[in-house]
């Protein structure tokens, strides 16, 4: 398996080539370009939030807490006091470091969260975010999502490769276990793919969403 500085890395290579080359179009700025490539690494360490010890799921959970405590937070900022707000804050902190911790417990390493599924959900979620929350241009928002799961899919990738020895002329046990579109647990086969199918019809604007993927399958 890979270590967190092989999947930082080369996410970076690869989201950096990818953001580059938007860079080229006409419909991305400087400021995109950046940021496409800052989403593509967070992607590339994304699925090891799984592993309940890992530097990627302390990073994560920190970032994503105070995250989504700003934008509540955010929401409400001309409608209520100060000492409100500062409550707001404070408890939806304490629940995204819950909703981490139960997350820990429900999930196991290598499990669906290291499939391309979750690297999908990733991808419509974010940009379901970026657009409704954070006011994206639509097509920008989507390739947000896109660059994050441009970054996922190389680790996967990677944990792939690195399941092969290639020196010693075998495949060692955990070969597929990242690359997959389902597991043996069929119940969570079922929830990761309900999850995917309510984000999926929920996304505003889906003729952008298929214009892009055109786009990409043209390239």
């Amino acid at each position: 398996m890979a270590n967190f500085a092989t999947h930082l890395n080369v996410s970076a290579f690869v989201s950096g080539i990818g953001a580059i080359s938007v860079g080229y179009s006409n419909i991305s700025t400087p400021n995109d370009v950046f940021i496409y490539f800052c989403a593509g690494i967070v992607g590339g360490i994304l699925p090891d939030i799984d592993h309940d010890k890992s530097t990627p799921l302390k990073i994560l959970q920190f970032f994503f807490s105070n995250l989504i405590a700003f934008v509540i937070v955010f929401k409400y900022v001309n409608k209520l006091p100060v000492l409100n707000l500062l409550l707001i804050w404070i408890s939806s902190y304490i629940f995204m470091s819950l909703f981490f911790f139960f997350f820990k417990k429900i999930t196991k390493h290598r499990g669906m969260i290291h499939s391309i599924p979750a690297g999908l959900i990733f991808w419509f979620l974010i940009s379901l975010i970026a657009y409704k929350f954070f006011y994206l241009d639509i097509l920008k928002s989507y390739l947000l999502g896109f660059f994050v799961f441009i970054g996922y899919l190389t680790h996967l990738i990677l944990d792939e490769i690195y399941s092969v020895d290639i020196t010693g002329r075998k495949i060692k046990k955990s070969f597929g276990s990242a690359l997959k579109i389902c597991s043996t647990n069929k119940k969570l086969n079922l929830i990761t793919y309900l999850i995917l199918f309510s984000i999926f019809i929920s996304l505003p604007k889906k003729d952008i969403l298929f214009y892009l993927i055109k786009g990409i399958g043209n390239v």
